[in-house]
This record gives structure tokens, sequence and C-alpha cells, in this order.
């Protein structure tokens, strides 16, 4: 046999003993007004709203905060300003059994207005009586939304939020608004300033665990339970009143089994066909899709985009539809895009449905019968119209076919005359472009010449001063600069200049070097100097780093090996315990010199790689790149050996 009836369908769980489910949101919702802060929970009905707010204020009072919950459907529409607020100061008098009495302290402030009265009230009389905070529950804002003075009240919440600055007794005091609504919709004169205070709290659907407590009622084994209550979420996602209502359903047939297509069909016969104009929270989402909607046409065709999926409709807060459409319950949001909320409304507010109730065309509203009389005499009418039409547009067109061949034939010639003139100013252009690119040819071919040899001469000019320098000076510095410019002239313009290549021999094979150290097999491209000037390191063409000891400048110097192509700069450590050597093979190498022993053993290792612009900066040139390194092998040794032979 089925339990005892767990399930609450309409109305708060605590009214009518029924099961109340923990969510996240009730830790949320608790806490913020633990801590005095001003809060909405506004979404579609039948969400929990309610049964939260009792819940809620149940646990306030276990902590010391008072609640009071006012319901706005008791005060009703048909009252003044004054009689509505003073029906609002009634209730909560009564819920904090204030010993003021409300009426003669209204009636002796009658000079103020009705929203100031309400203001002063909370300072003067309920945060003096109550000397601990208070949360005001104010459930049903959407039922006054149309009254004459809402934005006058939600305003003067907005400034009880603000006083706090200045007013420090307003901290103990805090308001939670509930309802089906939007934050824009409690002020809407777009000429104050918006309800922009609280923090918004979001009534989310059941998830299987938290909706699991609902299988007890089922009156099932534990395990099918589970079963029918996971096929339960997959008709009704989880939706707080779809699920209670589905589960009362299947409780009430008393079954000790059920398949899935057991339960789809209570399902059809719950929610579907007709049994949809029955109930309440369908009627709610048919109301809100057509006539509650602000636009009933945008309304329908968004939510069938929704419904289609053909593609993403992403959700927009500020959308006066989307956020209508959210309100109605309809769609959920989900990673910023909106979908349809379950299978049931997917269902029931189908593309059949959809099409019934976009806007009707006038002619759908005339009976029957009296459609075809109407449409004979439209026919008639039109029919005769159109023959009358249709001659007197005969004869304008025959006068205006002959103006017509007049005109074409001399537009025609006119366009002849103007493409002939077109084509030759084109040609004219086209010649006067070719002359001209050809003198910019001309001009750059100069200019480059040019710029060649002023660069010659100066290479001429500082090889010839460095020269001389290095002849009368005896100076080792100046012959080294001034054979590298020699060198440097002469890879680049592939000839020997005269009034340098005597100089320059003569310095070659003139005793003015200290030391002449010699065994690299190609052109050296770089040298450098350990910090203690007894090491010099050179790098050649020959792919290799030499390393000399100046103690001993005619000892045979160490070969490092381990570039697969030029080495072209070479560079110490501030210790002299380093090398780093660059190479064409576009590597960088770290070499650790042990300059004690320089036979010993010289680790290597790639630095790292370069990017285009440490590369260009590195070399000078705009040289082939890659951002991969290659592996780099030893030259006639293992890995990171040095051979010490004499070249």
């Amino acid at each position: 046999m089925a339990k005892q009836n767990i399930y609450t369908v309409g109305g708060t769980v605590q009214a009518s003993g029924g099961l109340y489910l923990l969510r996240k949101v009730d830790e949320e919702l608790l806490a913020l007004c633990r801590d005095g802060t001003f809060a909405y929970v506004l979404t579609s009905r039948q969400m929990g709203k309610s049964s939260l707010m009792v819940r809620t204020a149940e646990r306030l009072a276990e902590v010391g905060v008072r609640a009071v919950i006012v319901d706005l459907t008791q005060l009703g529409i048909q009252l003044t300003a004054a009689e509505w607020y003073l029906g609002l100061l009634t209730i909560i008098a009564d819920i904090l059994m204030l010993k003021t009495d409300v009426i003669s302290w209204w009636q002796t402030h009658a000079h103020l207005g009705a929203t100031q009265r309400l203001t002063l009230f909370f300072q003067e009389i309920v945060l003096t009586e109550v000397d601990t905070p208070v949360v005001i529950f104010v459930d049903e804002i959407d039922t006054t939304l149309n009254l004459p003075f809402t934005d006058d009240f939600y305003a003067a919440i907005r400034y009880l939020y603000n006083a706090r600055a200045l007013v420090p007794v307003y901290q103990r005091l805090s308001f939670v608004l509930i309802g089906v609504a939007t934050p824009s919709d409690l002020i809407s004169d777009p000429q104050r300033t918006p309800f922009n205070i609280g923090q918004r709290v979001d009534l989310t659907d059941f998830t299987f665990e938290e909706a699991l407590p609902l299988a007890d009622g089922l009156g099932l084994p534990p395990d099918e339970a589970r079963d029918v209550l996971r096929r339960v979420l997959y008709w009704t996602g989880g939706h707080p009143y779809l699920t209670q209502r589905l589960c009362n359903a299947i409780a009430e047939h008393n079954r000790g089994s059920w398949s899935e297509a057991d339960i789809d069909g209570v399902v059809t016969n719950t929610f579907f066909g007709e049994m949809s104009e029955q109930d309440h929270n369908l009627q709610f989402v048919r109301d809100m899709l057509t006539e509650r909607a602000p636009d009933p046409t945008s309304v329908l065709t968004t939510y069938q985009e929704i419904r289609l999926g053909r593609h993403p409709v992403h959700d927009e807060e500020q959308s006066l539809v989307k956020a209508h459409l959210k309100l109605a319950g309809v769609v959920r949001r989900e990673q910023a895009m909106l979908y349809v909320r379950n299978p049931i409304y997917a269902e029931v507010f189908d593309h059949r449905w959809v099409q019934e109730h976009w806007s009707v065309p006038w002619i759908k509203r005339i009976p029957p019968p009296m459609l075809g009389l109407i449409a004979s005499l439209l026919a008639i009418v039109v029919l005769l119209a159109m023959f009358a039409r249709t001659q007197q547009q005969l004869a304008q067109q025959q006068h205006k076919a002959a103006e017509q061949a007049e005109a074409v034939a001399k537009t025609q010639q006119q366009l002849a005359q103007q493409q002939q003139e077109a084509a030759a100013k084109a040609e004219a252009v086209a010649k006067t472009q070719q002359q001209l690119a050809q003198q910019q040819h001309k001009v750059a071919e100069q200019a480059e010449a040019f710029a060649k040899e002023q660069q010659r001469l100066r290479v001429i000019s500082l090889a010839q001063v460095l020269a001389a320098r290095a002849l009368h000076k005896h100076n080792d510095q100046g012959a080294l600069l001034a054979r590298q410019a020699y060198l440097f002239h002469q890879r680049g313009q592939g000839r020997v200049l005269d009034q340098m290549d005597d100089a320059l021999r003569t310095i070659l094979s003139s005793p003015y070097f200290s030391h002449i150290l010699r065994g690299h097999e190609n052109v050296v491209w770089s040298t450098a100097f350990s910090p203690d000037g007894q090491t010099l390191a050179s790098g050649s063409e020959d792919n290799t780093v030499r390393l000399w000891d100046l103690r001993q400048p005619s000892a045979a110097p160490t070969v490092v090996r381990g570039h697969e192509n030029w080495v072209t700069s070479l560079a110490f450590s501030p210790d002299g315990q380093t090398l780093a050597s660059g190479s064409f093979d576009r590597t960088i190498l770290i070499w650790i010199v042990h300059t004690e022993d320089l036979a010993g053993k010289i680790c290597q290792q790639v630095w790292r790689n370069l990017t285009l612009d440490e590369w260009r900066q590195l070399v000078g040139e705009d040289l082939p790149y890659e951002r991969t390194c290659p592996n780099l092998l030893a030259g006639e040794g293992a890995p990171g050996e040095v051979s010490t032979t004499t070249p």
C-alpha cells in the first residue's frame, strides 16, 4: 500500500503538511537575511517561493531575528494610497506586537505624505520598540504592480536601504521581495531611478538528490521508487510543482510496479490534451505567453526559435521578451543560452499550439457562411477592377512604348560616345602611369647605387685610418679593426681595394703583433677575452670554437666542436666560467669552461629556442629561422667532449 501522501500540489508546503525539500537556495537566503542584506526572489509561479519564505522565517526566529511576512493580497487594490499604507503598517505592527497605536500615530502625522510616514514609522516605532534585527518578507508583489502608487512604495524601500549610511538604526532592518516580476517592473517610471538594490536569489529546479525524499511516498521498494522518480524528473525537469503533482498522480494509482510506458501514460492523462486546460500551472504559462505578454508576437516568435533549437538563442538580461519568457517559467537559462524548461512544456506548447495562438488574421474571425458570400463579391469586384485597370494600363503602355523606344535609342547613342571617350582617357592614364613607374624605378636604382657608394667610401676611409694608426703606433687593436673592416669590405664588394691592400699586407706580415694565433681552417668571425684576460675564444667558419691560453701563446688551442654552421658570436660570463657561442645553425650553445684545465670536459647544452627578433639581433641579417632546435653532436668525440688535437 502507498504511504501517507507527502506531496504538495499548490500552496505552501507548511500549510498542507507536505514534505519540504531543502535546496541550496535555503542556506543562501538564510545567510542573506542574517547579514541584513536586502534580497528579492522574483521568478515564475509555483516554484516554491512562499514555502521558502515561511521556512526561512522559522529558521530566523531560531537565531533571534524577528521576521514579518506580509502577503500583499491581504491589502486589496481598490484602496487609496493612504489606506493601503496604513493597512500595511497595521499588519507589521500586529505581527511584531508593537505597543504603539498605529492608527493614532498615522493620524498624528497626517501632514506628511504616505511614503514619508511609512519610512518614519520604521525609524521611530519599529526599530525603537524592537531591539533585534527585523526582516520584512513582502510576498505577492506582482499583485500591486498596476497600482498608481507602486513606484512610490518600492522607491521608499530603496530609500530605507540607502539611508543605512546616514541612520545607523536602519542597518537592523532589511526586506525580501517575493513574486512574479522583474526588478525593472518595480519602478516603471523612466524618469525615476530604477530599483537597483538587493541581492537576487534564484530558485532552481530540483536535482535528483534534492527530490529523492519524494520517492518515499510512491509506495514502492526503494530501488524501483528511485527509477520511477528518475522518469518523473525526465518529464518535469525538476520543476517543483510539476514534480510534486506527477508523483502524487502516480501514488494515487497505488500500483505495485511501474514501467516507463506506464509513467508516460500518467503524464499524458495528467497534463496533455484537455487536461492541460485544467492545470493551473499550464494555464499560467499559457496566459504569460499570450494575454499577459508585452508583445505576444515577439514572445511567441522567440519561444518558437528556442523550442526548435536550430541555432543557439543567447539570453540577454536587457531583453524584455526573453525576461518575460523566463518569468513565465517556460524556458530556463543554462550557460548563457535559453532552452525549453522541460518535456511537458515542450509537448503542451508545441509548434501547433504556437501557430494557433499567433496573431490571428481578421479573415479567420468571419463566420464560414458569410465568408463564402464575401469571397464571391470580392472576386467579382476584383475582376471588374482588374479589367478596367488593364484597359487603362494598355493604353498608357502603348503611348509610353514609343517614348521609351526613342529615349532608349538616344541613350544608347550617348552611352556609346561616353564609352569611347572613357576608353581614350583610360589609355592615356595607363601610358602616364607606365612612364611614371619607369621613372620611379630609375630613381630607386640610382638611390641604391648612391647608398652603396657612400657605404663603400666610409669603409675605405675607416680602414685607411685604422691601418695608418696600426703602422705608426704599433697598435694591435687598430690593426685588427683595420683587417676586420677590410674583410667586411672584401666580402661585401667582392674585390680588393688597392689603396688598402699594401698597408694591410704590411701589417699582417710585420712584427707589430705580439702573437699571431693560427689554427682555424676558415675565416674567423668573432673573438672574446675571458674576464681575467688569460683565455681568448675565437669562432670561425670552420664551425669550431677554439680556446687559446694566452699564457702559452705558442701552445695548441683547445678545439670545441658542436655547432653545425659558422660560429658568428662569442661572449664570456662575468665570472669567466661560462662561454656562450652563437651560430648560423640557429642555436646558442652554453659551454662550462674549466679554465684551470683547458683539456678537461666542457659541458654543452642548447640554451633555448630563439624568437625571430632575437635571431635577427644576434646575426644582424634576415636569415632563415625555425623555432625548433636540432640535436647537436660533438665533432670528433662523444657529445660534450673537447678535442685537443692540433689542426
